[in-house]
């Protein structure tokens, strides 16, 4: 029996940034007990920054053009992968107004996150509840922060 626990984050790193993936896992920890995921579950991120983002975009979604993330849910009954999301770093770094490549790797793995929980923004409604539900775990995320500092 194969007891190997699985890394909660598999990181596929495709650039030469080095990054440290506790700035997704603290991201995913709150997300887990907010929306009451399974411990057990897991996701793949791919950071890259050779514009394949743009080709899994017009293939997917059938837009033609670059962005910072795109994420897939998974769908495979009895495992839980929650699915894959892909940041494209140079796009990330372009957009990173005031404030760091960590923390906008943040951002975009969050957004990346919701979808991958089906949350959406294509309508009014559901992109209030998306906004709103960012802010919320930002803030909780900070406040995380903030305390582990003292």
């Amino acid at each position: 029996m194969n007891t190997r626990k699985t890394e909660p984050i598999l990181l596929d790193n495709q650039t030469d940034l080095v990054i440290n993936s506790s700035v997704f896992t603290a991201v995913l920890d709150i997300i887990r007990e907010e929306e009451k995921i399974s411990k057990d579950s897991f996701l793949v991120l791919k950071l890259s920054n050779d514009g394949s983002i743009r080709d899994l975009n017009k293939k997917f979604l059938g837009r033609d053009t670059l962005t910072d993330v795109i994420s897939f849910q998974a769908e495979m009954p009895g495992i839980p992968l929650l699915g894959d999301i892909i940041i494209d770093i140079n796009v990330a770094d372009g957009q990173k107004v005031n404030r760091t490549i960590e923390k906008e790797l943040q951002v975009l793995f969050l957004h990346g996150l919701l979808h991958l929980l089906g949350y959406d923004h294509l309508g009014v409604k559901q992109s209030k509840e998306m906004k709103k539900k960012e802010k919320e775990y930002f803030s909780k995320l900070k406040e995380k922060h903030t305390t582990r500092g003292r």
